[in-house]
């Protein structure tokens, strides 16, 4: 049956409504344009520090946002894909061990994730120290199994506790609900902002650390990635799910919008498609 009260609503929004373009279709769309700028970088060209350099800034977001969203299902696609990804990178590298694509990453992160809210919520500073920890032990291994290993979970958890800080904000900014909530819920909303800052912290400074560990930048370009990764920090600590403020013109609305929608195939189609045509004219390799 169709929903004739949300399309009532978004009648009445106005003339951007059937094309609100929300906030994270534009980080989504910023993103997978350096994911695009770093593959580039990374299949076809001899020296690609600078192009790798602007590529460090779409994994945070994505990290991010899984464990911003809400929704607990694991879509089938991550997996497949995932996997046929895998093997394509494999098959490239004569078979021999790669990590595993990052879509299962984001599916493991999406699987935890509830579990995680439920123990932070439940244990506070005491789930957060052992969520941290348990992060920090697995640097050293969990980039060989899955692709950003450890370190994109560390975003994740930011994600989450930013969504929980949205969440509990909103909830006291309500008259009605503000007066319902005890102290302990106000205090959880505190406890939280701190979480959500010492995370960003600790996912900004990791991630920094370990792909300097493995790209060797020189030393600007070094810099060039503290700064941008302060830079998004900063931003992603400001982010929350709405409508955008600034709305395009309705056709490039529309891109966006499916961008944000497609997100993640739009990234598969990419990155298979660099690797076949690797594997198909080797010579265009750097």
């Amino acid at each position: 049956m169709r929903d004739t009260t949300r399309s009532t609503s978004i009648l009445s929004q106005g003339p951007h409504a059937f094309h609100a373009v929300d906030n994270t279709d534009w980080l989504k769309t910023v993103a997978i344009i350096l994911v695009a700028v770093g593959h580039f970088g990374y299949f076809f060209v001899e020296d690609s520090t600078w192009w790798s350099v602007f590529g460090r800034f779409a994994a945070p977001t994505f990290f991010f946002l899984i464990g911003y969203a809400q929704s607990r299902t694991v879509p089938f696609s991550w997996i497949w894909l995932g996997v046929i990804l895998t093997l394509l990178d494999s098959s490239n590298t004569d078979w021999n061990w790669v990590a595993s694509n990052i879509l299962l990453n984001f599916a493991l992160i999406r699987l935890a994730r509830p579990y995680m809210q439920i123990i932070v919520q439940q244990h506070g500073w005491a789930a957060f120290a052992l969520l941290v920890c348990a992060l920090f032990a697995a640097l050293p291994f969990a980039g060989e199994i899955v692709d950003y290993g450890a370190e994109g979970w560390l975003w994740a958890l930011f994600g989450l506790f930013q969504r929980m800080y949205v969440d509990g904000r909103s909830a006291i900014a309500v008259p009605d609900t503000a007066q319902n909530l005890t102290r302990s819920a106000h205090e959880m909303t505190e406890n939280v902002r701190l979480m959500r800052l010492l995370a960003c912290f600790l996912a900004a400074v990791v991630y920094v650390w370990q792909e300097q560990e493995e790209y060797s930048f020189p030393q600007i370009p070094l810099a060039i990635v503290i700064l941008g990764i302060g830079v998004l920090s900063l931003s992603l600590c400001r982010f929350h799910r709405a409508a955008s403020r600034i709305q395009p013109p309705k056709a490039m609305a529309g891109v966006l919008r499916f961008i944000g929608r497609y997100t993640l195939e739009i990234y598969a189609i990419q990155l298979a498609g660099s690797e076949i045509i690797i594997k198909l004219m080797p010579d265009l390799a750097p």
